[in-house]
């Protein structure tokens, strides 16, 4: 398992949990340097591919709107309200979702992705079970980030 998972993964770490429609993705909190509403969103000349953009850290920040299977939408629907900022190299990639909320995880509860879902990539670097949310699709920024950027054409 990634090393990356492991490193977010110990007991008691806080963890975001990203809603994108039925998909649940968690990442380490640490990670997100901002927290904005969906209705900050600039959509006059929004980048290739992108929903719109954020002004972060004196920074125009491009947003991104994925959906269930982790393609990007062309545009936001309604329930987008939060969105989360990445880093991304010298600046910041925005990703809408329905809503983020802080967990605690337990390494315990990781599971290995399954070899027919490890797809050339693939976001997602392992899977946990977690209580109500259900099956939570474990990842990163960095894996997040390259995700959008290959998506993008960026």
């Amino acid at each position: 398992m990634s090393t990356t998972v492991l490193a977010h993964a110990a007991a008691g770490t806080n963890a975001a949990l990203l809603k994108i429609s039925g998909l649940r993705m968690m990442l380490p909190q640490r990670e997100i340097r901002a927290l904005e509403s969906g209705d900050s969103i600039v959509q006059l000349d929004a980048a290739p591919h992108s929903v719109g953009w954020l002004q972060h850290a004196q920074q125009r920040c491009p947003v991104y709107c994925l959906s269930q299977d982790l393609s990007l939408l062309p545009a936001a629907p309604p329930e987008r309200r939060a969105c989360v900022l990445l880093s991304a190299g010298a600046g910041y990639v925005g990703i809408l979702c329905d809503d983020v909320s802080i967990a605690a995880q337990s390494q315990e509860q990781q599971h290995e992705l399954p070899l027919a879902m490890r797809l050339p990539g693939t976001p997602v670097l392992a899977l946990m079970a977690m209580g109500d949310e259900g099956i939570v699709c474990l990842t990163s920024a960095e894996q997040l980030v390259a995700h959008v950027v290959r998506l993008a054409g960026m």
